[in-house]
This record gives structure tokens, C-alpha cells and sequence, in this order.
């Protein structure tokens, strides 16, 4: 079982070299060059609130096309562990007793989803159960709005990476960090 990773401090990703800081930037949003490579542009950052700050900043003016290459980058809520992030797979939980029938369910509303507004579904899990999250796809696809679903779904990795950096700075000071 590999260690749980861990964000080194701000001061030490702000002079990493681009490929260490990109895997740095994929532990809280998942990995997307773009906005990586924006993100790293920007340096240097006070804490990493400030840098979330600026990358909430930087998807704002990235263009239609950019922010889709942005939500693409995140996982489907029901996809194969094994196309999942270390972290995804965790804030996606343990398998369920009618797992089969819940992941049958993601695969529809997913489809549905990319049907109406043609990227993936995102939203911040933040512990609840996978069947909790059905009615507010499904509140998310009937409203139809693609602009109002994009600036959604953007808002929710956003807040996703908050919740990474805030439970990864956690750790223990004495434990190494990983390597990353």
C-alpha cells in the first residue's frame, strides 16, 4: 500500500522545476497541462490558498474551449478505480452493497449528462454516498443552462483542490513527505 501523499511546503513548490510541480498541481486538481503550466507561470504564492485563489482566477479567463480541456481532466463519479486518481478513489468511496446497480446508475447520468452539455459531470463528493449525489445530477441536467453547468462544474474542482490542499497540509511534520 503506497504512502498518502502530502504537499510539500509553499515555499519549496514555489521553486520546483515544472515537471515536480506539475505533479504537485495534479494532487489537487487532476492532471491538466493548461492550467498546470498558468498556474506555474504565476509564482510565487504566499500559502497555497493564494495559489488556489489564482487558479480560480486563471480558469475564469481561459477561453470556452480551455475550460472544457480543464473539466475533462476530472473523473466520472462512478468511473473504474482503476482510471481513478489515488484521491478520487478515496473521495469516491468504498464499494456499496448494490454497488453494480449504483455504478449502472453513474453510467447513465453520466451519458445523459455529456449528451446535453458535452463535458463530464463534476461535483465535490465531500464524503457523501455516490446515490446521495443522484438528484443533483439529475436537478443539473434537467435545468439545461451549458454556460451556468460549465461555471459549475469549474467551481466544484475548485473546491475539490481546497479540500485536497487543506487534508493533504494536514499531515504530520515528522512523517517524510513522499516523493512525488
Amino acid at each position: 500500500m503506497s504512502a498518502q501523499p502530502s504537499l510539500p511546503a509553499i515555499s519549496e513548490t514555489n521553486h520546483l522545476p515544472l515537471s515536480e510541480f506539475t505533479q504537485v498541481i495534479s494532487l489537487l486538481f487532476e492532471p491538466t497541462a493548461l492550467l498546470t503550466r498558468r498556474i506555474y507561470d504565476s509564482r510565487p504564492f504566499e500559502s497555497y490558498d493564494k495559489l488556489l485563489d489564482r487558479a480560480d482566477e486563471l480558469i475564469q479567463e481561459l477561453s470556452p474551449l480551455e475550460q472544457l480541456e480543464v473539466v475533462n481532466a476530472h473523473p466520472r463519479i462512478g468511473e473504474q478505480a482503476n482510471n481513478l486518481s489515488a484521491l478520487s478513489r478515496v473521495e469516491q468511496g468504498s464499494r456499496s452493497a448494490n454497488e453494480d446497480a449504483v455504478l449502472a446508475k453513474w453510467a447513465e447520468l453520466n451519458r445523459k449528462y455529456e449528451e446535453v452539455y458535452g463535458f463530464r459531470f463534476v461535483v465535490f463528493v465531500n464524503g457523501r454516498s455516490k446515490e446521495s449525489l443522484f438528484p443533483i445530477a439529475e436537478e443539473r441536467i434537467a435545468h439545461g443552462n451549458k454556460i451556468k453547468e460549465l461555471a459549475t462544474g469549474l467551481s466544484e474542482m475548485v473546491e475539490i483542490a481546497r479540500d485536497r490542499a487543506r487534508k493533504l497540509q494536514m499531515l504530520p511534520a515528522s512523517s517524510p513527505s513522499p516523493k512525488i
